[in-house]
């Protein structure tokens, strides 16, 4: 009973870290780095009216592009933004149209259906075509991998994942930010909805730069 409770335990452990932890390519195939002296600067769940121009700003004052994962829904009513990221040469990749809790358990016609408005949406705005997609709280499970083979997206996590938007605290964020720096985990998630990150981002670019770090877009990584 005991060896047949591990084995139970075992597979359980192993289908809950599969769906909530995008890194470790159980369910779905992700890119979760790049190369070794590179670093990515994603953002997700934007276009911000506010949040995501201050965000552009700064990137643009440092010649860095990053890669923005919007969320269809706030396209459709800041497609002015849209085009402004996709002119300045940052990558767009899809992040569902409602980003809603339940996507994830959403059946796969349904999933696909979402991710789908979404590219059509992106795509006519930008007059690119889209190819990455990250799946809302790094959620994967075989639907989603499903419907990403059927549009033929690639699925991007991270190897930093800031969690931005659960600290209003910017010193704390920088520093949890830095040590993945350190370590060369060179995927960071940000959110350009939160103004911890807009406050930290500048001295992070500079700090970058100060390893030798070069920023890429996932295209070009």
């Amino acid at each position: 009973m005991t060896f047949l409770f591990s084995i139970i335990l075992f597979i359980i452990s192993y289908l809950v870290i599969g769906i909530f932890d995008i890194r470790q390519n159980i369910f779905v195939q992700s890119i979760n780095s790049v190369s070794k002296g590179n670093i990515c600067l994603t953002f997700d769940d934007g276009p911000d009216p506010i949040m995501t121009p201050k965000i552009l700003e700064i990137l643009n004052k440092h010649g860095i592009k990053g890669t923005f994962f919007l969320i269809g829904e706030n396209v459709l009513s800041n497609q002015e933004i849209v085009k402004q990221i996709s002119n300045q040469g940052h990558s767009i990749g899809n992040h569902t149209y409602y980003h809603k809790a339940t996507f994830s358990i959403s059946c796969k016609k349904k999933i696909t259906k979402e991710i789908k408005k979404t590219n059509q949406l992106l795509e006519q705005i930008t007059s690119k075509k889209i190819i990455f997609f990250r799946p809302p709280f790094g959620i994967t499970n075989p639907n989603i991998n499903i419907a990403l083979k059927k549009l033929n997206l690639k699925s991007i996590g991270w190897g930093i994942r800031s969690l931005d938007t659960v600290t209003n605290d910017s010193i704390k964020l920088y520093n949890k930010v830095k040590k993945g720096i350190d370590k060369g985990e060179s995927i960071i998630l940000f959110h350009d909805r939160c103004e911890s990150t807009l406050a930290i981002l500048e001295n992070l670019i500079i700090y970058c730069h100060e390893k030798g770090l070069k920023f890429k877009t996932i295209n070009n990584a």
